[in-house]
């Protein structure tokens, strides 16, 4: 076999391997088009589309990290153990906050779901309560809002207290009164008039049943010079009727309330105290990072008294330092100094 014979049949099986890959090749198929994230501004900021769909999302949350001071003890105290007067376990916790918004033909359907983890008590549920919670709990509600009236139902503050009536102007929010319960409420708007009409249930709680709660507040209390509010309420269980109410103005950068609570029984669910009790609260925005808060707690049966001061300072964006310190009428003081992330 010579050199041309060689060559020439060389090239003629490369050609017929190469063919033959060139059959059986893989050809990748064409990438699908990507579906970006998309900014939903129908329902304030932070609000995002979930693809495909037409609901907006919002996740936010934070976490917290508290130490505590009591000259009476914190937790765990017995005849042996006197307890801990300083503590940076109780209090701390960290959430996550869950917004799902679309509009439809009949008006916004909203839900809105938290899941918490913290330790000891719940700070900022105002005096009264005493509820502990370790490990992981929710709350969550959802309903439609037409615009001119709504439904909701839930589990979280009743909705005539969370949306009609509010607490202090400090964390601990004086001496008034919010307990989770299972919920569902009507309300409507009409200018600046909101009402709201709901059946709470606290089948739960030892002795408590169910309550129904009505309630009207002329104003945004967030941001209006002048806004306030009164609901009426029936304890089932109880039988035990009462009232609570606000007024507040609003004089930048001063914030001023003052909040009336009376039940005709010691036992209600919607009052801290048998009779009459009022919180007053003022609050002063020094500088944009910086806020000083006080409220004045008075219960009239039995006669006790507290008084609450916040000084806050927004570190950065999302970092917030808060210092609060309480004395009450039974001789104790207590505060904490908080660290917290939000976003």
């Amino acid at each position: 076999m010579n050199i041309k014979s060689l060559l020439l049949g060389s090239a003629t099986a490369f050609a017929v391997v190469s063919g033959a890959q060139a059959a059986d090749a893989i050809v990748a198929a064409a990438p699908e088009p990507m579906e970006y994230v998309k900014v939903c501004d129908a329902f304030g900021t932070g609000y995002f589309y979930i693809p495909g769909t037409e609901t907006c999302l919002k996740i936010s949350g934070q976490v917290r990290w508290q130490l505590n001071y009591s000259n009476a003890p914190l937790f765990g105290a017995t005849q042996t153990n006197p307890g801990y007067k300083w503590s940076s376990f109780n209090s701390g916790y960290g959430k996550v906050e869950i917004d799902a918004k679309n509009s439809t033909e009949v008006g916004t359907v909203y839900s809105w779901l938290r899941i918490q983890g913290n330790n000891g008590f719940v700070s900022g549920s105002g005096v009264s309560t005493g509820n502990t919670y370790n490990g992981f709990n929710a709350a969550f509600y959802a309903g439609v809002d037409a615009g001119a009236f709504g439904f909701e139902v839930g589990s979280h503050d009743t909705y005539v207290h969370r949306n009609i009536v509010a607490g202090g102007l400090t964390d601990d929010g004086g001496n008034h009164k919010g307990m989770t319960t299972s919920y569902a409420a009507v309300y409507g708007k009409s200018g600046a008039i909101t009402w709201a009409v709901g059946v709470d249930d606290w089948s739960n709680v030892a002795g408590k049943t169910a309550g129904l709660i009505a309630g009207v507040r002329y104003g945004d209390i967030a941001k209006d010079p002048f806004s306030g509010a009164i609901d009426v309420n029936y304890d089932i269980a109880a039988k035990a009727f009462g009232a609570k109410g606000y007024v507040q103005a609003i004089f930048n950068p001063v914030t001023l309330r003052l909040i009336g609570v009376y039940s005709a029984k010691a036992n209600s669910q919607y009052a801290p105290a048998q009779g009459f009790s009022i919180v007053a609260g003022g609050k002063v925005q020094l500088t944009p990072q910086f806020f000083a808060a006080v409220d004045y707690s008075y219960s009239f049966t039995p006669k006790t008294w507290q008084v609450a001061g916040d000084l806050g300072w927004n570190v950065a964006k999302g970092f917030d330092l808060l210092v609060e310190g309480k004395y009450t009428s039974a001789k104790v003081s207590s505060g904490f100094l908080r660290v917290q992330r939000s976003f």
